[in-house]
């Protein structure tokens, strides 16, 4: 995307809040409010549906209570369903806004037009195209409300984009499906308008600083590009409804759409270029763990705010206060902590200088050692036990590190401090 507003940012993080946000701790890093002020229904834009019938685009705004802040940053995030159903209320989107706006963030979910038929890689293709025009009416009906009667009390230069499923491959292709040299032969842009859309609040730009991707794909991951927005991803590997790495995509698990590139995918493209970007990934995990209000479910949600909340908040320029979200969150589809996995692992001489020394490597599998931001730093693969092994973390940054030991037993995690 070009970058018209604040490239900057990119370097040295969000610099253009109208306060420090470090200064503001705990805000942004922890919820400092008790309640929230919602907004209901609230109109911000109208298109053609697939069925040629106009839309009216509604969102949910959701408000720290009794915040005296006069610009604070906005998340706009969009739900899962896809594209066929879905709305702004869907249960994970509700907690999602509450919880970031509770951290002193406005957040909305957004409807946005659905509808697919007859099924096939075109019409689903139009569905994302849509999806995103009516996202991007809903970033400027923010930035028009803060050049003229300031309502929400957003940061123009602050906002983020993210979803759901469905609303992750919107937020997705939002960001980094943009340019006309990359939109797919079959999108009519005549008929559909073109990549900024006719969804509403013309003459206001919808550039967005970052994107949240949980659990979602994008049709080419060579779409990213050096200097792009940073992108948040999480993603489960059990994941049966969007694919993980780069596989076919079924619609409602039936109907073969395309190919696509998930998280894993995307991230690892990222990678070959130092994109700034997080990743974090759910072993054994179905599609959106986080849903469903189970034990389970509410464990996913925790590690999601907090993965999340670190990766915004780092972007800032600021230190999380927990700079990794709790092993004991991570469960595998069984409900067993993964941390419980594999008895025995474990790391001596922590903290660590010029070695990490792991003990307890007697399985097969993969090691992988992430930094404080969830980035991938080293990974080996493990063959026949040796035990114990050394990582060399010399040219480490001082800092936390987790390391995962993946075997076919599930996953163990440790952090090891690295000091100098």
């Amino acid at each position: 995307m070009k970058k018209l507003l604040l490239p900057i940012l990119l370097i040295l993080g969000f610099t253009s809040y109208s306060q420090s946000p470090c200064s503001l701790w705990p805000r942004y890093d922890q919820e400092v409010f008790g309640t929230v002020t919602t907004s209901i229904d609230v109109p911000f834009g109208a298109n053609l549906d697939y069925q040629g019938v106009n839309k009216i685009l509604k969102m949910n705004i959701y408000e720290p209570a009794g915040d005296t802040l006069s610009q604070r940053p906005l998340i706009v995030f969009a739900h899962g369903g896809s594209f066929v159903a879905g709305d702004k209320s869907n249960s994970d989107q509700v907690d999602l806004c509450t919880h970031f706006a509770k951290r002193g963030y406005v957040t909305a979910t957004i409807d946005y037009r659905l509808g697919i038929f007859p099924i096939n890689a075109a019409n689903a293709t139009d569905a994302v195209y849509r999806a995103v025009q009516d996202m991007k009416a809903a970033v400027r009906f923010f930035r028009k409300d803060a050049a003229t009667t300031n309502a929400y009390k957003i940061d123009p230069a602050v906002i983020f984009v993210g979803g759901t499923s469905a609303g992750a491959f919107t937020a997705l292709h939002y960001a980094y499906l943009d340019t006309y040299a990359e939109l797919p032969a079959t999108v009519d842009t005549a008929a559909l308008g073109d990549l900024e859309g006719n969804s509403g609040n013309p003459g206001y730009s919808s550039e967005v600083n970052a994107v949240i991707n949980l659990c979602g794909a994008l049709g080419d991951a060579d779409w990213v590009v050096p200097g792009d927005e940073p992108l948040c991803s999480m993603h489960g590997t059990s994941d049966n409804t969007v694919p993980y790495s780069t596989q076919t995509l079924y619609l409602l698990g039936i109907f073969p759409i395309m190919v696509v590139d998930g998280s894993y995918a995307i991230h690892n493209h990222l990678n070959t270029f130092s994109h700034p970007a997080s990743m974090y990934t759910w072993f054994g995990a179905p599609h959106v763990p986080y849903d469903g209000g189970t034990a389970n479910a509410i464990a996913y949600l925790d590690t999601t705010l907090r993965f999340v909340s670190n990766f915004l908040y780092s972007y800032a320029g600021c230190v999380p206060s927990d700079p990794n979200p709790l092993a004991n969150t991570i469960y595998t589809t069984t409900g067993v902590s993964e941390t419980n996995a594999i008895a025995g692992f474990n790391v001596l001489a922590n903290p660590s200088d010029q070695e990490i020394i792991l003990k307890g490597i007697n399985k097969d599998g993969l090691i992988t050692v992430f930094d404080n931001m969830g980035r991938k730093v080293t990974s080996k693969v493990i063959n026949n036990g040796p035990n114990e092994l050394i990582i060399h973390s010399g040219k480490y940054t001082e800092g936390v590190y987790t390391i995962h030991f993946q075997s076919n037993k599930g996953v163990d995690i440790v952090r090891v401090v690295v000091r100098h």
